[in-house]
């Protein structure tokens, strides 16, 4: 492709039947480029700015207050992350509907009022992704539940929202370096609700394209998990944060929506039939979903962390092993793009 590629925007207001009617331009971005933007999407703007509103209070806040509750095992809390470019802070609120409103390891900032708030904007996030896997399924020929019936929001691990800050910096950087290195991220499917400029993706070319800033829109990505869940048919794209757009001297401020199939949602490569349908039935394993990301969670934290996993599951170091090898065979990301290890 040349330098005429277009990012591809769908306004989801032009029907009310949109996951039917514009199903095939949904997939077809999906396919080709694994990120989108989606207009007239439902989420009203207010919520979203009140989400941003939000986070940049509390980043506001005293270290100490905003230190009360670090990040857990289920992705609640405060989270701050330090790199060569500075540090990167921000609320995470991962869990299954309903845990933040109990308020456990959430600084006492977020109030119940402001924790139920962002329990309903994460409500509105899901039943827009529901739609999407929806589309989905049925574009493979299989049932509209099929996905979505592996996405239960009252179950675990829950999807996230994370809330991220990137500070000013007051150092010279090399201009290769970006904000946030070149990844691919973990998840079935993220929603990206940047405030200003600097995301980039991979476009099918392979060179690198900011995404476009539309007002009211969402930015979409399909993830490593659905990308293999779906055969590979459905791209998970390499994504950066560059400084271009953002001067090192400025802010930046982001929010994701990160889906997350449940624990026990099998993770089943699904193969092409003779008709070009997707179905079950590939000779690569079958995973967990919540075993597929515990073990691509080790392999990126090395082998103490594969001691602790060994200890505390009562495992023998052969099973973990086991378990690798069937990661493996399904794919494994490492931050480059899925990888298909039998191609």
């Amino acid at each position: 492709m040349s330098s005429t590629e277009v990012f591809p925007v769908i306004d989801l207001s032009t029907t009310d039947d949109w996951p039917i009617i514009l199903g095939d331009r949904i997939v077809e971005a999906c396919k080709t480029w694994g990120f989108m933007i989606l207009t007239g999407h439902g989420i009203p703007s207010a919520s979203i700015d009140r989400m941003f509103e939000l986070h940049k209070s509390f980043i506001a806040q005293a270290k100490e207050i905003k230190s009360e509750a670090m990040i857990d095992s289920r992705q609640i809390g405060y989270n701050s992350h330090r790199s060569i470019i500075g540090t990167a802070d921000g609320m995470t609120i991962g869990g299954a509907k309903g845990e933040i409103i109990k308020g456990h390891n959430v600084p006492s900032w977020w109030d119940e009022k402001k924790r139920q708030e962002v329990e309903d904007f994460k409500t509105r996030a899901h039943a827009l992704a529901m739609k999407l896997v929806e589309v989905f399924a049925r574009s493979f020929g299989l049932p509209p539940d099929y996905f979505s019936e592996a996405h239960n929001d009252e179950l675990g691990p829950g999807s996230i929202l994370r809330m991220i800050h990137y500070p000013r910096l007051d150092i010279k950087l090399s201009a290769d370096i970006p904000r946030c290195y070149a990844h691919t991220d973990w998840s079935t499917m993220a929603f990206v609700w940047p405030q200003s400029g600097g995301l980039e993706v991979e476009t099918p070319s392979k060179r690198w394209m900011e995404v476009p800033l539309i007002p009211d829109s969402v930015v979409v990505n399909i993830g490593d998990a659905m990308s293999l869940w779906s055969g590979q048919t459905l791209k998970s794209t390499l994504h950066r944060v560059s400084f271009d757009k953002v001067p090192i001297d400025q802010e930046r401020w982001s929010m994701v929506y990160f889906l997350n199939a449940n624990t026990d949602a099998k993770l089943e490569v699904l193969k092409r039939d003779s008709h070009g349908k997707l179905k079950s039935g590939s000779d690569m394993p079958s995973l967990t979903m919540g075993k597929y990301h515990q073990v691509r969670m080790i392999l990126t934290q090395g082998e103490e962390a594969k001691t602790k996993w060994i200890a505390q599951s009562n495992a023998s170091a052969e099973a973990f092993q086991n378990y690798v090898s069937a990661v493996e065979s399904i794919g494994i990301a490492n931050g480059t793009g899925v990888v298909d290890l039998k191609a």
